[in-house]
């Protein structure tokens, strides 16, 4: 630490300005290494991590809703011992198929998720946490299969299939990361250097 006389010293053999100029400047590089740190930091949450969390939590709601719509159809049409009477069957079987439809249209509104956030996957890796990249990746390989082994029909021979493992649509723990990252720590650390930097 410097000592006060050793201040006086230099300020009367270097003068008052040139210890102010250097003050300033060392204050400024402090302050533009905090501006980058908050940008670095708004643009993770801006074009990662907000945008992810919008498709994930609406995949969380869609799947929520594909199961009460499970449920109804089990509840509601399959176990019930309906009448053997042609008219009653054939009123049955329509409604069990539009019930059908019904959750497949949800099912692809999640596909179509999966596909944008791939798509933001691909331009801000560079954004990842490296804490993240492992669910991340893993998500990317469950996309890969499903288009390439499952959309349209299995076309992975079943035991093989089995063998390989199932292809999940999203595991909940990607949904879990994604909430975490999004609305805790991003948003306390973003509030913690608007603090400490003074910016807004």
């Amino acid at each position: 630490m410097i000592s006060e006389q050793t201040i006086q010293y230099l300020t009367s053999f270097l003068g008052g300005g040139f210890v102010a100029a250097v003050f300033n400047w060392v204050k400024s590089s402090k302050d533009a290494c905090k501006q980058r740190e908050i940008n670095g930091l708004k643009e993770r949450l801006q074009s990662l991590y907000g945008p992810l969390s919008f498709f994930t939590q609406q995949n969380e709601k869609l799947f929520a809703l594909c199961d009460a719509f499970n449920d109804a159809y089990t509840t509601e049409i399959v176990q019930i011992n309906w009448s053997q009477d042609e008219k009653t069957r054939a009123s049955v079987r329509a409604d069990a198929d539009t019930t059908i439809q019904l959750s497949n249209q949800y099912v692809a509104r999640i596909v179509e998720n999966n596909s944008r956030i791939m798509e933001i996957l691909e331009k801000g890796w560079h954004l990842v946490d490296t804490e993240d990249i492992e669910e991340f990746a893993q998500f990317q390989v469950d996309f890969t299969r499903f288009k390439t082994e499952v959309e349209g029909g299995l076309k992975t021979p079943f035991s093989i299939y089995e063998a390989v493992g199932g292809v999940s649509y999203m595991r909940p723990s990607m949904i879990g990361l994604v909430k975490k990252k999004r609305l805790v720590p991003n948003m306390i650390d973003y509030a913690n250097l608007c603090v400490h930097s003074g910016a807004e």
